[in-house]
């Protein structure tokens, strides 16, 4: 399981292919925070297909005001006032969609761990499959699958 909290507006087709090698081929699976301009625009590694695209929900499992949306966003997670740490070992509340992305990769390990002979579509299909729906019933681009 690969987390990325990272994304940019570029699209490439040599990522486009080196992501879908890295989890139909070597079996990886890829997770990246879908991003945090609040808008549907879709932002990179998140939006290739071979990626699981994690969206961000406050407190109230309502979507995050900067969380984007679109037809790429598979699943979210919490992602608001998010403890992490910072240099000199504190904590600080942070907000998006970087913070959200680790809480599905970390899902997907635990799942994984306990399920070591699934591959890595059966694990994403797995997180897909028991989020808990959050908006419209079923896949929507705000909440994806749902809550992980």
């Amino acid at each position: 399981v690969i987390n990325m909290s990272l994304g940019g507006g570029t699209k490439l087709n040599a990522e486009t292919e080196a992501y879908k090698k890295a989890f139909e081929v070597d079996g990886v699976l890829l997770v990246a925070s879908a991003g945090n301009d609040g808008t549907s625009k879709k932002s990179y590694p998140a939006s290739y297909p071979a990626v699981i695209s994690v969206g961000a929900v406050g407190s109230t499992n309502r979507r995050a005001s900067f969380s984007q949306y679109n037809d790429q966003v598979d699943i979210c997670a919490p992602g608001v006032a998010v403890r992490s740490t910072i240099p000199g070992g504190r904590y600080r509340k942070l907000d998006g969609t970087s913070m959200s992305s680790p809480h599905v990769a970390g899902v997907a390990a635990l799942v994984w761990s306990h399920f070591p002979n699934k591959n890595a579509a059966e694990i994403r299909q797995a997180l897909e499959s028991s989020a808990r729906d959050l908006g419209t019933v079923g896949r929507d681009n705000e909440y994806g699958h749902g809550l992980a």
